[in-house]
């Protein structure tokens, strides 16, 4: 199991970029390879900034923090709003497990359960019989 930021397949969406299947092909064609989540999270700081540029209405610094810490958003990484110490209160983190289909491994997500693609295998199975 492992704890992360974003996948593909969580069911966000906005207006620019669509939702993460979309991300993930568009990133993947211009990139030759599928985008890691630090990719996704970058491309949704520029629409988080966009935003508090178009809120603030200008480039003033204290105009755009003071829109930034109104931000209450929804990207395709994720839904977005700042506490006041500036960390991301919206969105919580999902769990992903390595699942095998024949010779292909890949991340799952399994939880929380609004996002799991797979159910939760405990107790692992030995290598032996996987």
């Amino acid at each position: 199991l492992c704890a992360a930021q974003w996948h593909k397949t969580l069911s966000y969406s906005d207006s620019f970029f669509g939702d993460g299947q979309q991300f993930d092909k568009e990133f993947n064609d211009m990139y030759g390879y599928a985008p890691p989540y630090q990719a996704a999270e970058s491309a949704a700081a520029l629409l988080v900034y966009k935003a508090a540029f178009e809120k603030a209405n200008s480039f003033d610094k204290e105009k755009v923090r003071d829109a930034l810490a109104q931000t209450d958003m929804q990207t395709f990484y994720g839904n977005i709003k700042f506490s006041d110490t500036g960390q991301n209160i919206a969105k919580p983190m999902v769990l992903f497990q390595v699942r095998c289909e024949g010779d292909v491994c890949a991340n799952r997500v399994v939880a929380p359960t609004k996002w799991a693609s797979h159910e939760l295998v405990h107790p692992i199975p030995s290598w032996s019989t996987r």
